[in-house]
């Protein structure tokens, strides 16, 4: 008697890869909750906040002087400076349904830039800004709250709430939020 021998479908090539690469980027032992993630972690409206380090791609530590621009749609967007060239900003305070800061204000903030399907873009927190390495305790679901606007990810074992990293691209690059 011999063993069944194993064939693999072209259909099935891809969604091999896509689990292979899962498995290896750690992804499952992330959604079980036993592997850590890389975060960059700072607060909002005195509440620990997260976001993967994976998704920044530099931090800034103060905003500096800001322009506002006006957008072809109507309205503004105000631009910061970013190795000499304007960045997009967005305040994640009011994303989060918390009053909108001034502009003086966000000057002393610190920043995420995040790649966006649009550029570049910064989204302002409040600080201090850390690199940390933290397990992930909850995934998503019903039992998170937290500052209501933000889509979370989970929620981090020290209590940050982990934002969910495509909701925030999103939302930096121009979409609305949820």
């Amino acid at each position: 008697m011999r063993p069944p021998s194993l064939v693999v479908e072209p259909g099935d090539e891809a969604r091999l890869a896509t689990q292979a690469r899962a498995v290896a980027r750690g992804a499952l032992a992330l959604a079980e909750g036993r592997a850590t993630v890389a975060v960059v972690t700072f607060t909002l409206g005195g509440q620990a906040c997260a976001m993967e380090a994976s998704a920044v791609e530099r931090a800034v530590a103060r905003l500096g002087p800001m322009a506002s621009v006006p957008q072809a749609g109507g309205g503004a967007r105000l631009v910061a400076w970013v190795d000499e060239q304007p960045v997009a900003v967005t305040d994640l305070a009011t994303l989060a349904g918390l009053p909108p800061r001034t502009a003086v204000a966000l000057a002393q903030a610190p920043a995420l830039l995040l790649a966006t399907p649009a550029g570049g873009s910064l989204v302002a927190v409040e600080g201090p800004l850390e690199l940390a390495e933290s397990r992930l305790d909850l995934v998503a679901g019903p039992a998170l709250d937290g500052l209501p606007g933000l889509c979370l990810a989970g929620r981090l074992e020290g209590g940050a709430a982990l934002l969910a990293a495509s909701w925030l691209v999103a939302c930096a690059g121009g979409a609305p939020g949820p």
